[in-house]
């Protein structure tokens, strides 16, 4: 006859219910005396109708025995485990054999395996330490719950202030531009200036039109064709940045204008061969302006950023169309991304571009925008060989 030391600290577990599952009545009617002063005991002699009892009551931990008809404990562990993975199981076996025991455990994910005849402080003891570590899991569980949840409040709280930053940034990168711009039309003006006056003279000491005339207008012309570009490209940039209204437009002009704006942007630094192909097959893009010129702006920048310091300069942009997807896709011969970094790339706050030039915002508000689109974006990268994305947009027609 077995002594039976029953400690307070199982007066913890008054709340705690257990389903014990025996074919044997004796058996049930004995672990029933044993646990029943400490806990809400449940008892069944068919392991098949354990599912009926779990639809109508929380059970904590379940105590099986492994030999029964219709059904093995082990097996009826496995099965409740698919469903009610938080939910603490003991194995009662007469059955010593070591591959058994480790199978059923790692199948069943069965928190104590015991022999009978039942020592009752060790069965007390599985079952304190058992719910125990079914609370310490629950309580990792909720704080990983509680975790995400405090994570995506974190990332709508800065989505909304990046949006804030990108309007305040939008302005002072326009700002800088629109200075560059008006540096870069000096030239272009004081060549109309000089030309002016030397057709001026040339006017005034020649009756008629000579040669040199025609040179001299036709480098004034091309200067008023450059200054035409330039102001017709910050027109178009200031437009396309204070529309907020759903319209439909056509993506591969909104590109093509992106295009040009970088080009006027970069223009002081190395030359840059980009290649656009556009797919005379897309229909016209619905939607706002504002955001998918936002998306190609900072796919833009990151390849003009990332072929900054390669021998190579080169873009490649297209647009097609699959199934009923509008497609984009910009591939730049740049430094790439190592592969540990790849699937990084969309979380806030991280870039692989220098101290003061990257905020790790960027793709966070590409890919945000993309997915409001319901839209879905891919990259390509391997380290020194260049970066690509695969931008798709659904087109309801």
């Amino acid at each position: 006859m077995h002594d039976i030391y029953i400690k307070s600290e199982y007066e913890d577990e008054t709340k705690a219910s257990i389903l014990i599952v025996d074919d044997e009545v004796l058996i049930l009617q004995s672990l029933e005396l044993i646990l029943e002063r400490y806990f809400d005991v449940t008892k069944e002699t068919d392991p098949l109708k354990v599912f009926d009892i779990l639809k109508t009551k929380k059970i904590d931990l379940l105590i099986s025995d492994e030999m029964m008809p219709g059904l093995r404990g082990c097996e009826l562990a496995e099965k409740v485990h698919d469903e009610y993975p938080n939910i603490c199981k003991i194995i009662l076996s007469g059955n010593s054999d070591k591959k058994d025991i480790v199978k059923a455990i790692n199948k069943g994910h069965i928190f104590s395996f015991l022999f009978k005849p039942i020592d009752v402080n060790q069965l007390l003891q599985a079952v304190k330490q058992g719910l125990d570590n079914k609370r310490m899991k629950e309580t990792i569980e909720n704080q990983n719950k509680s975790l995400e949840e405090k994570n995506r409040t974190l990332l709508n709280e800065v989505l909304k202030k990046s949006s804030k930053i990108l309007e305040m940034d939008k302005f002072y990168e326009l700002g800088k531009f629109s200075a560059s711009i008006v540096h870069d039309l000096n030239s272009p003006l004081q060549t109309l200036i000089t030309g002016y006056q030397l057709l001026e003279d040339e006017v005034m000491n020649s009756s008629s039109e000579s040669s040199s005339t025609k040179s001299i207008l036709s480098l004034i012309d091309g200067s008023l064709v450059t200054m035409e570009n330039m102001i017709k490209s910050i027109s178009d940039r200031i437009r396309n940045n204070t529309s907020e209204k759903s319209v439909e437009f056509d993506f591969n002009e909104l590109i093509e204008k992106n295009i040009n704006f970088m080009k006027l942007k970069y223009k002081n630094g190395s030359p840059v061969d980009i290649s656009f192909l556009p797919s005379n097959e897309i229909p016209k893009m619905k939607g706002i302006p504002l955001h998918f010129d936002q998306i190609l702006a900072n796919l833009l920048k990151n390849s003009f950023d990332a072929i900054e310091t390669t021998r190579q300069k080169k873009i490649i942009i297209k647009t097609f169309m699959k199934s009923d997807k509008l497609c984009l896709f910009i591939k730049d011969s740049g430094i790439g991304i190592i592969g540990k970094d790849i699937d990084k790339i969309f979380d806030i706050g991280f870039t692989t571009k220098e101290f003061g030039k990257g905020t790790g915002l960027g793709l966070v508000i590409t890919k945000q925008m993309v997915n409001s689109y319901k839209g879905k974006i891919k990259v390509e990268s391997e380290s020194g060989k260049g970066t690509s994305f695969l931008l798709c947009f659904p087109i309801n027609k």
